[in-house]
């Protein structure tokens, strides 16, 4: 039997319950099915976006699990022919959804893991920990947004409304409010340690535009019980 045949007959594992939360299991409670959607939530990604950001997981079993999601109207995959022609996944409505449980299930598991000085054996990416702590803005700063570059090869973009704020792959087209330099490696402190002000960075953290924003955006993203 290949690889392929033998993650077919995994994914057709069942609790064979004629109940909605056994049916969702059989597709979310898989092993990188909420991983996938978590990626998904800042935008569409290519696949191999989706293979790179996925540590550990294979082509094959990544392949199974866009399928189910797809088939359980969670994602949805469309062509694009700029820059380069590709496949996008991207959530749908009923993923975006999925991907509100997914944010639920993340802040019920925080406590569980340990000190990030002590991560142990798991992978560390700043862009998990910033959308984890977007999450957690209840507003306090003005609208608008703050471009990040992260580890000199990420872009993304933190919008700021009265309530909420939320983490976009990629810059926007507006003119930022900030905009961060920095490597994974300097969050974990800055974000346990605010800096009073821009002027008390460590050298490898840069900040551009309105600097005095930086320390109550800190503030603001430090995750809250």
């Amino acid at each position: 039997m290949s690889i392929s045949d033998m993650l077919a007959v995994v994914s057709k594992r069942t609790y064979g319950q004629y109940c909605g939360l056994a049916e969702a299991l059989d597709v979310v409670g898989q092993r990188w099915a909420l991983l996938i959607v978590r990626d998904l939530v800042p935008g569409p990604r290519r696949f191999t976006d989706l293979f790179q950001g996925l540590p550990g997981v294979s082509t094959d079993l990544l392949t199974d699990r866009l399928r189910s999601l797809e088939a359980a109207g969670a994602i949805r995959r469309r062509e694009i022919r700029t820059p380069v022609p590709a496949s996008l996944y991207e959530l749908t409505d009923r993923g975006r959804e999925l991907a509100q449980i997914a944010g639920s299930l993340a802040r019920w598991g925080a406590p569980l893991l340990p000190g990030l000085d002590e991560p142990g054996e798991r992978s560390v990416n700043g862009r998990w920990l910033l959308q984890y702590c977007s999450g957690r803005y209840r507003g306090g700063l003005p609208d608008g947004d703050v471009h990040i570059l992260l580890d000199d090869n990420e872009e993304l973009t933190l919008s700021l409304t009265a309530e909420a704020g939320q983490l976009h792959y990629g810059h926007s087209d507006r003119e930022p409010l900030l905009t961060l330099t920095l490597p994974t490696a300097a969050l974990p402190a800055l974000l346990r340690n605010p800096p009073a002000d821009a002027d008390h960075l460590p050298p490898e953290v840069n900040v551009e535009g309105q600097a005095e924003l930086f320390g109550p955006l800190l503030r603001a993203l430090q995750a809250r019980d």
